[in-house]
């Protein structure tokens, strides 16, 4: 089963939309338009249990049967919940290496809210250093594989690309952006043109 799942470097939860949702949007993107997750088809899906959840794992509050349910506000106001599950993720290598299966908890979406609603991609998948809601998807991927904790996206007007466990090719050019060992990603702000025209104000007062 595929989905689309917005990159984000502010939250740490991946979750998508589960078949029994009743307020979940349509998201319509051109790959696999539509997609929900149906537990009840995977037979290699397991439920969280609210009382024994994976290592570093935190439920909202327990459901039924002692699932483990979350529930996550965004900062441009929308919101999704639902229940935690474990499932099989499958990650992709280079031609010459089958894709790696490695098992992850995620969010089933039962509820979405605001641009989750809204938007064309299925959920989300956060890579934040936050530890809010336990292990990210690449915190799982690092853990099974032993692979390198480093991550790099190449971004671009056209086409991108992103790497986990690894840099970007060098064939790629590439500017780097510098790590601020804070508790989040940030992009140092440097200058505001308009119409090409710097307002004239110093690098340092964006800092401040």
């Amino acid at each position: 089963k595929s989905f689309d799942l917005i990159i984000d470097t502010g939250s740490a939860l991946t979750a998508l939309p589960c078949a029994d949702c009743p307020h979940c949007g349509k998201h319509q993107h051109a790959s696999s338009a539509g997609s929900r997750f149906d537990q009840a088809h995977s037979s290699s899906a397991k439920k969280v249990g609210c009382r024994a959840p994976p290592p570093g794992m935190h439920c909202r509050s327990c459901g039924a049967s002692d699932s483990c349910e979350y529930s996550v506000s965004y900062t441009e106001g929308s919101s999704i919940r639902g229940r935690a599950v474990e499932d099989i993720f499958w990650f992709g290598a280079d031609a010459s290496a089958q894709p790696r299966g490695v098992r992850a908890t995620f969010g089933c979406q039962t509820y979405e809210s605001g641009l989750f609603y809204s938007q064309v991609a299925d959920g989300i998948s956060g890579f934040s250093m936050a530890e809010t809601y336990g292990p990210t998807l690449f915190d799982y991927l690092r853990i099974a594989t032993g692979a390198p904790d480093v991550f790099s996206m190449c971004l671009s007007e056209k086409v991108g690309a992103m790497v986990l466990g690894a840099n970007v090719p060098a064939t790629l050019s590439a500017s780097w952006i510098p790590y601020t060992g804070s508790s989040s990603y940030a992009v140092a702000l440097q200058d505001i043109r308009i119409s090409g025209r710097s307002i004239g104000c110093q690098a340092s007062r964006y800092s401040s």
